[in-house]
């Protein structure tokens, strides 16, 4: 392991070069509420904002930079004191327009997928059978008769009957034919505010907050793959997205378990890359 006086000296210089080259922001004002600056110094001292910041600013040649960020808020807010782009710890929130779409379609979904007889206090919303459908194509079936669909009131104070659909496994069990799914990395539907530097094109000015979902069969256990096996599949979907897209082969990327998941019953991973800035 690296002597720590050593790695500051690096860390030292790689942000001397990387201001230099555009790649850190000139101002690097500390974020953070003033409560929490002793532990963001702290955290911004650790091994492991100093190791992701290392290999987010890697000269090396790779074309993906980047790996595992520790979620705890600061953490996040030293790594986005240092980087600019990254997500920060204190500041977390969708962008406004996300909320009223969120609103909407946790009714579609309430109307559309089974749900628990009993969905906890505060209410849960079962979101497996919507995720199997609009990530993983797994195929619908109508709930049977004996299951008690509820009437929900929409946002317009209008009374909706539910008609409840669940995902028949059975069938694309049948389909995989013993072929594992692998994870799949899409866009966040409701994504966090981040921050803006300048750039010829929206995946360089801006991080992109997408999502890497793991499919399950109802009846397991949710997926508990190690650090290294997660930083392989992001690697390995960005990479696949990159090239569908056109956008040449480099990108720069951090990634966390959320510790408190919206979503529960599906394990998932936050994603955010960016686009190196071209020179001028």
């Amino acid at each position: 392991q690296k002597d720590p006086r050593r790695q500051a000296a690096d860390v030292k210089r790689a942000m001397a070069d990387a201001r230099r080259d555009g790649d850190l922001r000139p101002d690097a004002v500390p974020g953070g509420p003033p409560e929490a600056q002793a532990a963001i110094s702290d955290a911004g001292c650790s091994p492991e904002v100093l190791g992701l910041f290392q290999a987010l600013l890697d000269e090396g040649g790779a074309a993906l930079r980047g790996g595992a960020a520790n979620p705890d808020r600061p953490y996040l807010q030293a790594l986005q004191n240092l980087v600019g782009w990254t997500i920060g710890g204190y500041d977390t929130r969708p962008v406004p327009e996300a909320q009223a779409a969120k609103d909407a379609d946790r009714l579609k979904i309430l109307l559309r997928y089974r749900q628990p007889a009993d969905p906890g206090t505060p209410p849960v919303v079962a979101m497996y059978d919507y995720i199997c459908e609009t990530i993983f194509g797994v195929p619908m079936q109508r709930v049977g008769a004996e299951v008690v669909q509820p009437t929900y009131q929409d946002l317009d104070g209008n009374f909706v009957e539910a008609e409840w659909f669940e995902a028949d496994l059975v069938a694309y069990r049948e389909a995989r034919a013993g072929r594992p799914t692998a994870p799949v990395l899409l866009p966040n539907l409701y994504p966090y505010q981040l921050p803006r530097r300048p750039g010829r094109r929206e995946e360089e000015q801006t991080a992109q907050h997408w999502i890497l979902w793991y499919f399950h069969y109802r009846e397991d256990p949710l997926p508990d793959p190690s650090d290294a096996e997660i930083d392989a599949d992001v690697r390995r979907a960005l990479a696949a997205v990159l090239q569908q897209r056109g956008l040449g082969p480099r990108a720069d990327y951090i990634w966390y378990r959320n510790p408190a998941m919206s979503v529960p019953q599906v394990f998932h991973v936050q994603v955010f890359w960016i686009l190196p800035a071209e020179p001028d």
